[in-house]
């Protein structure tokens, strides 16, 4: 809604601002290495952040200790990308080469004498791996029902997912002339509308090598 701001921060801290950046920010603070990526919840009431410790968590602007926290020997590469997916029912992460789904619940009561205890639930869902290359970026809409996950690998290469088949719909090799680090869909907006074609829309970007935009309907 533009009222908040998040960082992930390379001192391994989460820091949430209001949007006219005046005053101290609220940190966020459990991570051991650097943070590699954020994501807000749909609902705007939780968040998460991956780094690369190999950890997961998400947190509530209420609390300072994290709902959930995935991590110890789950995944034996750091996390690339992780969001909130298909309106908040899934998490979405890549790890290596490979594109893990949970589903989650989140349980925010805490007894004070076991803190430590996470009453929390995450299960994997669906794990899929599209290629034998490291994944380097992910995108997928949250804000809307879409079985559609774009993913980049370290081959250049970018794979269209169709998350409802498990399987991969498309393959565009050299995309570009490097790895590609960035890349976003065009996920709409709740303040003002556009025309349907204008969501087969994607940007991608890669060091030395500018910004392109794709068409899902072409690629």
């Amino acid at each position: 809604d533009g009222k908040q701001i998040l960082c992930g921060l390379g001192d391994r801290s989460v820091l949430l601002y209001n949007s006219r950046l005046t005053g101290s920010p609220t940190a966020y603070i459990g991570h051991d290495k650097p943070v590699s990526s954020i994501s807000w919840s749909l609902c705007r009431q939780w968040w998460l952040s991956a780094a690369e410790d190999l950890s997961l968590r998400i947190w509530t602007n209420s609390c300072s200790e994290p709902a959930i926290i995935m991590g110890g020997d789950m995944f034996s590469k750091p996390i690339r990308g992780a969001l909130f997916y298909y309106l908040d029912k899934f998490i979405l992460l890549t790890s290596g080469p490979s594109v893990y789904l949970y589903l989650y619940n989140l349980d925010l009561t805490r007894d004070d004498i076991k803190r430590y205890k996470q009453r929390s639930v995450i299960k994997l869902a669906s794990c899929l791996t599209p290629s034998a290359s490291d994944i380097t970026a992910l995108s997928a809409v949250n804000d809307f029902i879409s079985y559609i996950v774009l993913v980049c690998c370290s081959d250049r290469s970018i794979q269209v997912l169709d998350m409802n088949k498990g399987a991969v719909g498309s393959v565009l090799p050299d995309a570009h002339s490097r790895a590609i680090h960035c890349i976003t869909q065009n996920k709409g907006s709740t303040f003002t509308s556009q025309a349907p074609e204008s969501y087969n829309l994607f940007l991608t970007s890669a060091l030395t090598d500018g910004v392109k935009m794709w068409d899902l309907r072409t690629m």
